[in-house]
């Protein structure tokens, strides 16, 4: 039914060298097929780029970037490359349910919804799982997006028309992701597929296992090059920021036997 839907799935890697086959193969294992793979390497200096290489599929488009350049940086070149109907994020180390697309794609054409998120799963470095699901809200306004980000990069999924020219600040370094869904959901609200269909892998080096005391820099950062906020007002936000993100951990973030 949805087998003409052309999606374009946006991938930044960086020194990924353990697992970025397993998240191509992940995506190119799609039961639906008509998609295309938008990879930005930000200047890996592991073999990365030769595995990525390695792979012989003609949905791949590889771009290089000549020094490194951030996370967001990868994302808005990715995104201005981008050519589908829908746009679909997953990182160079995280996986997807072999039916992700599909399921997604007809939760959204059936009830006429332009940006939505799934459940997901966490696993450690070895792909096991870790006994922890994560739920999100059935729909996600603006408004609440603003006091904190309540879904996972990879279960993300919008229909490009809503925002064909979708760019952040290339300063925002960090919680970049988040700064995508803030200006998405400014056209649009988001609606979440209550089934976990993605899996985030948590490395040990990654920045959200990292001290809380830097989100709070880093959500100040966010909202003042997002919106142009001075230091008191992105400083409320940031602060309000963290305590729904506690909050959202005891709400959303469920024990699996």
């Amino acid at each position: 039914m949805f087998e003409n839907v052309f999606v374009s799935v946006i991938t930044p890697t960086y020194n990924d060298e353990r697992f970025v086959e397993q998240t191509i193969r992940s995506v190119l294992n799609q039961t639906h097929k008509n998609l295309e793979l938008i990879i930005v390497d930000d200047n890996s200096t592991d073999s990365t780029l030769r595995i990525i290489s390695s792979i012989n599929d003609s949905r791949i488009r590889l771009f290089e970037n000549s020094k490194n350049m951030g996370a967001a940086y990868s994302r808005n070149k990715a995104l201005l490359e981008a050519r589908g109907d829908y746009v679909a994020f997953l990182d160079g180390d995280d996986l997807w349910a072999p039916n992700k697309l599909d399921q997604q794609l007809q939760f959204m054409q059936k009830n006429n919804y332009c940006f939505s998120a799934t459940f997901y799963r966490e696993i450690d470095e070895h792909g096991d799982f870790l006994g922890f699901e994560f739920h999100a809200p059935k729909r996600i306004t603006h408004r609440k997006f603003l006091r904190a980000n309540y879904i996972g990069c990879l279960t993300v999924m919008y229909k490009r028309n809503i925002y064909p020219d979708l760019q952040i600040p290339n300063t925002i370094l960090k919680r970049n992701d988040y700064a995508l869904w803030l200006k998405l959901s400014e056209k649009a609200d988001c609606f979440t597929l209550q089934e976990s269909l993605s899996f985030y892998r948590k490395r040990v080096s990654s920045v959200s296992s990292g001290k809380k005391k830097y989100l709070i820099k880093h959500h100040k950062v966010l909202f003042s090059a997002l919106y142009g906020y001075g230091v008191f007002v992105s400083s409320i936000f940031a602060f309000r920021n963290i305590f729904y993100y506690i909050i959202k951990r005891l709400v959303y973030r469920r024990k699996i036997k």
